[in-house]
Protein backbone atom coordinates (compact mmCIF):
# COMPACT_ATOMS: atom_id res chain seq x y z
CA UNK A 1 0.00 0.00 0.00
CA UNK A 2 1.30 3.46 -0.86
CA UNK A 3 2.80 5.31 2.11
CA UNK A 4 0.45 8.31 1.90
CA UNK A 5 -2.56 5.97 1.82
CA UNK A 6 -1.34 4.12 4.93
CA UNK A 7 -0.86 7.44 6.69
CA UNK A 8 -4.41 8.55 5.85
CA UNK A 9 -5.85 5.28 7.17
CA UNK A 10 -3.82 5.62 10.37
CA UNK A 11 -5.05 9.13 10.99
CA UNK A 12 -8.65 8.14 10.34
CA UNK A 13 -8.56 5.48 13.01
CA UNK A 14 -6.62 7.68 15.37
CA UNK A 15 -9.82 9.73 15.53
CA UNK A 16 -11.53 7.10 17.65
CA UNK A 17 -9.68 8.19 20.80
CA UNK A 18 -9.95 11.87 19.95
CA UNK A 19 -13.72 11.92 20.08
CA UNK A 20 -13.78 14.28 22.96
CA UNK A 21 -17.27 15.54 22.45
CA UNK A 22 -16.73 17.47 19.26
CA UNK A 23 -17.67 15.37 16.33
CA UNK A 24 -20.13 15.25 13.44
CA UNK A 25 -20.64 14.97 9.73
CA UNK A 26 -23.53 14.16 7.48
CA UNK A 27 -26.83 12.37 8.04
CA UNK A 28 -26.81 9.70 10.76
CA UNK A 29 -27.30 6.06 9.73
CA UNK A 30 -30.77 4.73 10.46
CA UNK A 31 -29.31 2.01 12.70
CA UNK A 32 -28.10 4.54 15.25
CA UNK A 33 -30.43 5.16 18.21
CA UNK A 34 -31.89 8.64 18.40
CA UNK A 35 -30.32 9.32 21.81
CA UNK A 36 -27.22 7.96 23.55
CA UNK A 37 -27.74 5.66 26.54
CA UNK A 38 -26.84 8.42 28.99
CA UNK A 39 -29.62 7.75 31.50
CA UNK A 40 -28.68 4.23 32.48
CA UNK A 41 -27.33 3.40 35.92
CA UNK A 42 -23.57 2.86 35.90
CA UNK A 43 -22.82 -0.32 37.85
CA UNK A 44 -19.27 -0.85 39.12
CA UNK A 45 -17.75 -4.12 40.21
CA UNK A 46 -15.74 -4.26 43.44
CA UNK A 47 -12.53 -4.29 41.43
CA UNK A 48 -13.60 -1.33 39.27
CA UNK A 49 -14.61 0.69 42.33
CA UNK A 50 -11.24 0.04 43.95
CA UNK A 51 -9.39 1.10 40.80
CA UNK A 52 -11.42 4.26 40.37
CA UNK A 53 -11.08 5.33 44.01
CA UNK A 54 -7.32 4.83 43.60
CA UNK A 55 -7.23 7.40 40.83
CA UNK A 56 -7.23 4.96 37.92
CA UNK A 57 -9.53 4.97 34.89
CA UNK A 58 -11.67 1.96 34.01
CA UNK A 59 -12.03 1.31 30.27
CA UNK A 60 -14.90 -0.69 28.81
CA UNK A 61 -15.39 -2.00 25.28
CA UNK A 62 -19.18 -2.17 24.98
CA UNK A 63 -21.29 -4.10 22.45
CA UNK A 64 -22.82 -2.15 19.56
CA UNK A 65 -25.51 -4.52 18.26
CA UNK A 66 -26.70 -3.77 14.75
CA UNK A 67 -24.04 -1.13 14.17
CA UNK A 68 -20.73 -1.18 12.33
CA UNK A 69 -18.68 0.94 14.72
CA UNK A 70 -17.36 0.43 18.23
CA UNK A 71 -18.47 1.82 21.59
CA UNK A 72 -15.97 2.66 24.31
CA UNK A 73 -16.57 3.93 27.83
CA UNK A 74 -14.02 5.39 30.23
CA UNK A 75 -14.90 5.91 33.90
CA UNK A 76 -12.93 7.84 36.49
CA UNK A 77 -13.02 10.39 39.30
CA UNK A 78 -12.92 14.14 38.68
CA UNK A 79 -11.68 16.69 41.20
CA UNK A 80 -13.69 19.68 42.34
CA UNK A 81 -17.40 20.36 42.28
CA UNK A 82 -20.14 19.50 39.82
CA UNK A 83 -20.42 23.18 38.90
CA UNK A 84 -16.71 23.29 38.01
CA UNK A 85 -16.90 20.17 35.84
CA UNK A 86 -20.01 21.48 34.10
CA UNK A 87 -18.42 24.87 33.45
CA UNK A 88 -15.34 23.27 31.88
CA UNK A 89 -17.22 20.80 29.67
CA UNK A 90 -19.70 23.37 28.37
CA UNK A 91 -17.00 25.93 27.60
CA UNK A 92 -16.71 24.61 24.06
CA UNK A 93 -14.60 27.51 22.85
CA UNK A 94 -11.78 26.42 25.18
CA UNK A 95 -11.56 22.85 23.88
CA UNK A 96 -8.57 23.67 21.62
CA UNK A 97 -6.59 24.55 24.77
CA UNK A 98 -6.71 21.07 26.28
CA UNK A 99 -8.71 18.48 24.35
CA UNK A 100 -6.42 16.12 22.38
CA UNK A 101 -5.87 17.24 18.77
CA UNK A 102 -8.69 19.81 18.77
CA UNK A 103 -7.06 22.55 16.72
CA UNK A 104 -9.94 24.89 15.89
CA UNK A 105 -13.55 25.26 16.93
CA UNK A 106 -16.48 27.44 15.93
CA UNK A 107 -19.73 27.78 17.89
CA UNK A 108 -22.44 28.15 15.25
CA UNK A 109 -25.54 28.55 17.43
CA UNK A 110 -26.68 28.46 21.06
CA UNK A 111 -30.29 27.93 22.13
CA UNK A 112 -30.92 27.22 25.79
CA UNK A 113 -29.21 23.97 26.76
CA UNK A 114 -28.19 23.15 23.16
CA UNK A 115 -25.20 24.31 21.14
CA UNK A 116 -24.13 23.58 17.58
CA UNK A 117 -20.37 23.36 17.28
CA UNK A 118 -17.99 22.78 14.37
CA UNK A 119 -14.56 21.37 15.13
CA UNK A 120 -11.36 20.82 13.21
CA UNK A 121 -8.92 18.18 14.41
CA UNK A 122 -5.25 18.61 13.59
CA UNK A 123 -3.82 15.13 13.12
CA UNK A 124 -0.31 13.78 12.61
CA UNK A 125 1.30 14.07 9.18
CA UNK A 126 -0.70 17.20 8.38
CA UNK A 127 -4.15 15.60 8.12
CA UNK A 128 -7.33 17.32 9.31
CA UNK A 129 -10.86 16.14 10.07
CA UNK A 130 -13.97 18.28 10.58
CA UNK A 131 -17.27 17.68 12.39
CA UNK A 132 -20.50 19.41 13.30
CA UNK A 133 -22.23 18.41 16.54
CA UNK A 134 -25.24 19.36 18.56
CA UNK A 135 -24.46 19.31 22.28
CA UNK A 136 -27.33 19.11 24.76
CA UNK A 137 -26.90 19.43 28.52
CA UNK A 138 -29.24 18.35 31.32
CA UNK A 139 -28.61 19.18 34.99
CA UNK A 140 -30.02 17.96 38.29
CA UNK A 141 -28.96 18.12 41.94
CA UNK A 142 -26.88 14.94 41.80
CA UNK A 143 -25.11 15.58 38.52
CA UNK A 144 -25.42 16.36 34.82
CA UNK A 145 -25.25 14.83 31.35
CA UNK A 146 -23.73 16.46 28.28
CA UNK A 147 -24.63 14.46 25.17
CA UNK A 148 -23.77 15.02 21.53
CA UNK A 149 -24.99 13.87 18.15
CA UNK A 150 -23.77 14.62 14.69
CA UNK A 151 -25.58 16.98 12.36
CA UNK A 152 -25.54 17.24 8.58
CA UNK A 153 -22.61 19.11 7.05
CA UNK A 154 -23.18 18.69 3.30
CA UNK A 155 -20.15 20.74 2.31
CA UNK A 156 -17.78 18.07 3.65
CA UNK A 157 -16.48 15.25 1.50
CA UNK A 158 -16.40 11.76 3.09
CA UNK A 159 -12.60 11.93 3.26
CA UNK A 160 -12.83 15.04 5.44
CA UNK A 161 -14.68 13.32 8.29
CA UNK A 162 -15.69 9.89 9.65
CA UNK A 163 -18.82 7.84 9.05
CA UNK A 164 -20.60 8.29 12.39
CA UNK A 165 -20.17 9.29 16.03
CA UNK A 166 -22.26 10.09 19.10
CA UNK A 167 -21.85 9.95 22.86
CA UNK A 168 -22.06 11.69 26.21
CA UNK A 169 -20.36 12.81 29.38
CA UNK A 170 -22.21 11.83 32.56
CA UNK A 171 -20.88 13.35 35.78
CA UNK A 172 -22.45 12.54 39.14
CA UNK A 173 -21.61 12.80 42.82
CA UNK A 174 -19.65 9.84 44.09
CA UNK A 175 -18.12 8.61 47.33
CA UNK A 176 -16.46 11.25 49.49
CA UNK A 177 -15.91 14.55 47.72
CA UNK A 178 -15.36 13.10 44.26
CA UNK A 179 -17.47 13.09 41.11
CA UNK A 180 -17.81 10.02 38.93
CA UNK A 181 -17.28 10.82 35.24
CA UNK A 182 -18.43 8.51 32.45
CA UNK A 183 -17.07 9.30 28.98
CA UNK A 184 -19.08 7.27 26.45
CA UNK A 185 -18.39 7.35 22.71
CA UNK A 186 -19.68 5.44 19.70
CA UNK A 187 -17.60 5.86 16.56
CA UNK A 188 -17.59 4.41 13.06
CA UNK A 189 -14.55 5.65 11.11
CA UNK A 190 -15.85 4.32 7.80
CA UNK A 191 -14.42 1.83 5.29
CA UNK A 192 -11.11 0.20 6.21
CA UNK A 193 -8.83 -2.03 4.12
CA UNK A 194 -9.16 -5.68 5.01
CA UNK A 195 -6.88 -6.81 7.83
CA UNK A 196 -6.25 -3.41 9.46
CA UNK A 197 -9.48 -2.95 11.44
CA UNK A 198 -8.44 -4.76 14.63
CA UNK A 199 -5.04 -3.07 14.75
CA UNK A 200 -6.39 0.46 14.58
CA UNK A 201 -9.33 -0.21 16.87
CA UNK A 202 -6.90 -1.57 19.46
CA UNK A 203 -4.85 1.60 19.16
CA UNK A 204 -7.97 3.73 19.60
CA UNK A 205 -9.02 1.80 22.70
CA UNK A 206 -5.65 2.23 24.38
CA UNK A 207 -5.77 6.03 23.94
CA UNK A 208 -9.41 6.56 24.84
CA UNK A 209 -8.93 7.31 28.59
CA UNK A 210 -6.99 10.47 27.63
CA UNK A 211 -10.33 12.30 27.51
CA UNK A 212 -10.78 11.98 31.28
CA UNK A 213 -7.08 12.63 31.96
CA UNK A 214 -7.18 15.94 30.08
CA UNK A 215 -10.46 16.97 31.71
CA UNK A 216 -8.97 16.33 35.17
CA UNK A 217 -5.96 18.45 34.33
CA UNK A 218 -8.12 21.28 33.03
CA UNK A 219 -10.25 21.39 36.19
CA UNK A 220 -7.17 21.39 38.43
CA UNK A 221 -5.42 24.08 36.40
CA UNK A 222 -8.44 26.40 36.46
CA UNK A 223 -9.71 25.90 40.00
CA UNK A 224 -6.85 24.35 41.99
CA UNK A 225 -3.58 25.62 40.52
CA UNK A 226 -0.48 24.33 42.29
CA UNK A 227 -2.26 21.43 43.97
Amino acid sequence: MHRSRRSEIFCTFLLAYMLSPDFSLRAAPSSRPARPDSGREIALSTEERTLILGGNIVLRDLPSPGRIGRTFEAIGILPGSLDEAFAVLTDFGSYPEYMPNVGALKIRAVAGASSIVETTLYLPLGFRKQYRLRYTSAREDTGFVLSWEKLPWPELEPSQTVADTSGFWSVRKFEGDGNLAVYHVYTDPGPVPLGLTNFFQGLAKSKFPDGIVKLRERIRNLYRPGR
